[in-house]
């Protein structure tokens, strides 16, 4: 065998093993604890519900992160903690609500995690008469720094037709 196809095979394997010895280990799989993860959403969640149903901007600003967002039905939407705090101010100082919330389907996925789910709010004007809806919505929430879920977005959808629409069917 030609010394050349000798060096040549040597210079081959040699590099071979020192690029295998170069690479990074591989990270060991690490097992997310999903059913954890869904029942501190579920918590955040729960958190919030109590806050609008206390009518308390301040308690329902803690629920959510500091870039969060929320997309109210026929609203522009509202980014920032606290423009959502006041925009809840705002809101809880012309009525009051009492709202029940159903998780339908929680998923996470390392540190990001959606709730769909589905409620009913009663929203009384003060001094009016109370209107009670169905709605459904998308709740994204991600995991901060400290390891503590917070609310990242709200989708909101009411099942009710609007006024103009269930006006006309009548």
């Amino acid at each position: 065998m030609p010394v050349r196809n000798v060096c040549l095979g040597a210079l081959v394997a040699s590099s071979l093993l020192i690029f295998t010895g170069c690479q990074r280990a591989s990270k060991p799989e690490v097992k997310q604890d999903t059913a954890s993860d869904a029942a501190a959403i579920h918590a955040v969640i729960n958190q919030f519900v109590a806050a609008y149903n206390a009518g308390d901007a301040a308690a329902v600003g803690a629920t959510f992160a500091d870039d969060a967002i929320i997309m109210p039905e026929n609203g522009a939407a509202v980014e920032g903690k606290p423009a959502i705090q006041a925009w809840y101010a705002g809101l809880f100082k012309n009525i009051t609500v009492n709202t029940s919330y159903t998780p339908l389907e929680t998923q996470v996925a390392g540190d990001w995690g959606y709730d769909r789910g589905a409620g009913m709010v009663t929203a009384t004007p003060k001094g009016g008469k109370p209107i009670t809806e169905s709605f459904k919505n998308l709740i994204i929430c991600k995991r901060q720094t400290d390891g503590a879920w917070k609310i990242h977005c709200i989708i909101l959808n009411n099942n009710n037709p609007p006024a103009a629409t269930a006006a006309k069917k009548k």
